[in-house]
């Protein structure tokens, strides 16, 4: 790990946004993690920068869909060989709890699948597929997995504004893979999940973090990193997702909201918001950029893989802050300019000409 002073040399002086962030951490609730991925005498090497590592409390928000997926595409990738389904396999939901925004959601879809709703919750952060993964996997074993995976500080708690509550609400499942209209392949039965919580060691004080969804920042860059280097991230152990359908879910978070034809006419930066601005339309297929954002009480996120075939230049990044004030709504979500997504972007740009001149100068 790189010392912080020598982070902030490279950071500061380069854009005025940004010294004007990292000049008061604290009020932006600031952590930044940075991880290069260069090639040194023919072996691959992460050099790892990070600052107010879990520090500063963040609301995770959408965040959570990334594991949650992860989590997701394990129980398939069991269900698959077991019951002999797909992710294009016909899906019906009828709500253990009191949840039946997701019913309706997922049952007047004209094909509804796992493909679609995965896709959904991951490219468009939509919160009714979420509310179905959260249904399909349950709290209870999605934080046993966390543990396992050495992600305490990952705990799922709660739906997204299903209006869900008390004890119906710690039931889920009610989720069927029909062989055709009439017959089922496979059901998850209706399950009660566990009031006990893992113990969490970050942000004791903060009540937010203790009722809702808490997810180390830290700890989703380095579940990111094992994605693509897993042999680098060896404290962390390995998911259980075939390789078929983990190169599914890579795909996925690289996609654009028109790989989905109802949203082909949003933006390339909709949900993605560390593409260096000069990148915003890029359409050149050497540039990928894998992510998942967060967008949620005044706190924004995103952890990032970026890959630019030509110019040779990988890096992950992942970063939150707190913005409150600025917003503008596009499409109803609320997006916070400035300094929020303006600073991801000249964040990401600033260390993607720093890498790229590392590359020119060898």
């Amino acid at each position: 790990m790189h010392d912080a002073t020598e982070f902030l040399s490279i950071l500061k002086g380069k854009e005025p946004i940004i010294d004007q962030v990292l000049a008061n951490p604290e009020k932006y609730h600031l952590q930044i993690h940075f991880t290069a991925v260069n090639e040194q005498a023919g072996r691959m090497v992460l050099n790892e920068y990070s600052l107010y590592k879990d520090k500063y409390y963040y609301h995770p928000a959408s965040l959570i869909k990334f594991p949650l997926a992860l989590i997701s595409l394990e129980m398939f990738t069991r269900f698959q060989g077991q019951f002999g389904i797909s992710l294009q396999t016909s899906i019906e939901s009828k709500t253990c709890s009191c949840d039946f925004g997701t019913d309706n959601y997922v049952n007047h879809k004209s094909k509804p699948s796992l493909d679609i709703l995965y896709r959904e919750m991951l490219i468009m952060s939509n919160n009714d597929a979420y509310n179905f993964f959260y249904d399909f996997v349950g709290p209870t074993h999605f934080n046993k997995r966390m543990r396992e995976l050495n992600l305490s500080n990952i705990i799922l708690r709660n739906r997204f504004s299903s209006g869900c509550s008390g004890e119906k609400a710690k039931l889920h499942g009610g989720i069927s893979f029909l062989k055709d209209s009439t017959n089922v392949r496979y059901a998850i039965h209706c399950q009660t999940d566990s009031v006990q919580n893992s113990t969490q060691n970050i942000y004791l004080n903060e009540a937010g973090a203790q009722s809702y969804n808490l997810a180390s920042l830290y700890s989703l860059h380095q579940l990111m990193k094992q994605l693509f280097y897993p042999t680098t991230t060896q404290q962390l152990s390995s998911l259980k997702i075939s390789e078929a359908n983990l190169n599914y879910f890579k795909q996925t978070i690289s996609s654009y909201p028109k790989s989905i034809p109802e949203y082909h006419s949003y933006p390339n930066h909709y949900h993605k918001y560390l593409i260096p601005p000069d990148l915003i339309n890029n359409n050149d297929s050497s540039v990928k950029i894998y992510s998942k954002n967060g967008n949620a009480g005044g706190y924004i996120s995103d952890i990032m893989y970026f890959t630019d075939e030509k110019n040779k230049v990988n890096y992950f990044l992942s970063v939150s802050m707190y913005n409150a004030t600025n917003k503008y709504y596009y499409k109803r979500r609320a997006y916070y300019s400035s300094p929020g997504i303006d600073f991801f972007r000249q964040l990401s740009k600033v260390l993607y000409n720093y890498e790229k001149k590392k590359k020119i100068i060898k």
